[in-house]
């Protein structure tokens, strides 16, 4: 997978060469994700609180960042809210990033309204190590 940002172009050959963007409210869960992205071997690991500072972040730092995963209900901005940000703003380079979704739900309307917004995948709490490594793969095989 080749990331172009700006002027630059990146080539992000193995799941190590990725940098992320974990998105979640719950300090316990987004710690958890983290030490298991961290123990992956990932290139950069951004940790956003909600999608507010998601888009703050992506801003600053959006083109060191291949994939955001996200939880879909935070206070102040949630996950369809910066999906929709993301996806939506005119000119926006960062338009085809990569989102995984973040949740305990397993109810249809949920992932029906999440796949709407062009996500990526999707991940169901509580999350392995064995689940990260399989979705980012598939993240990077399809781009």
């Amino acid at each position: 997978m080749v990331v172009e940002a700006g002027s630059r172009t990146r080539q992000v050959r193995t799941v190590h060469d990725l940098g992320v963007l974990l998105v979640e409210d719950d300090d316990f869960t987004r710690k958890l994700i983290y030490r298991l992205l961290h123990d992956i071997g990932l290139r950069t690991v951004f940790e956003a609180a909600d999608g507010i500072q998601a888009l703050d972040i992506l801003r600053k730092s959006g083109e060191d960042v291949d994939v955001v995963i996200c939880d879909l209900e935070m206070p102040r901005m949630g996950g369809l809210d910066l999906l929709h940000a993301l996806r939506t703003a005119t000119g926006n380079p960062l338009a085809d990033l990569p989102v995984l979704v973040l949740t305990g739900h397993r109810e249809a309307d949920v992932v029906k309204r999440a796949i709407a917004y062009g996500i990526s995948g999707y991940l169901v709490k509580p999350v392995s190590k064995a689940d990260l490594m399989k979705r980012l793969t598939f993240v990077m095989q399809k781009r």
